[in-house]
């Protein structure tokens, strides 16, 4: 659930879009969900912005951090961060060696040995199938 003093969330999905596990657009289909879930009063106000935004990822990551007023981060471990590249690589992504220090072999692995990284990622993101 996002709560308005509560990174826990959006870390998580902003950590999904930095891994390539989600886009923009799914950035915005997520914020709608959200909206929709919640009374309006409880929500951060950059949700509201999210629904429309087509920025850059350093652009995202400053409209949350202006209106949220706290570093965006996900605690994970190494394992769990390498899950999060399995769902992109299952969603069709190529790692690029360039970004991580594993392969898409290894991410896949990670994702299987952390199912409730897949499970926390289709409560969040329910309307992306895989």
């Amino acid at each position: 659930m996002l709560e308005l003093k509560n990174d826990k969330a959006i870390g998580f999905v902003y950590y999904c879009l930095l891994c390539g596990a989600i886009n923009m657009d799914e950035i915005n289909r997520w914020a709608e969900k959200v909206i929709g879930e919640n009374e309006v009063s409880d929500l951060p106000d950059y949700i509201f912005d999210l629904i429309d935004f087509k920025g850059s990822v350093r652009e995202l990551e400053r409209l949350i951090g202006l209106f949220s007023r706290f570093f965006i981060h996900w605690r994970c471990t190494k394992a769990q961060n390498r899950a999060i590249y399995g769902i992109a690589v299952k969603r069709g992504e190529k790692l690029s060696q360039d970004d991580v220090s594993f392969n898409e072999e290894q991410a896949l692995k990670a994702l299987k040995k952390h199912p409730e990284i897949e499970k926390l990622f289709r409560e969040t993101f329910p309307f992306i199938d895989f």
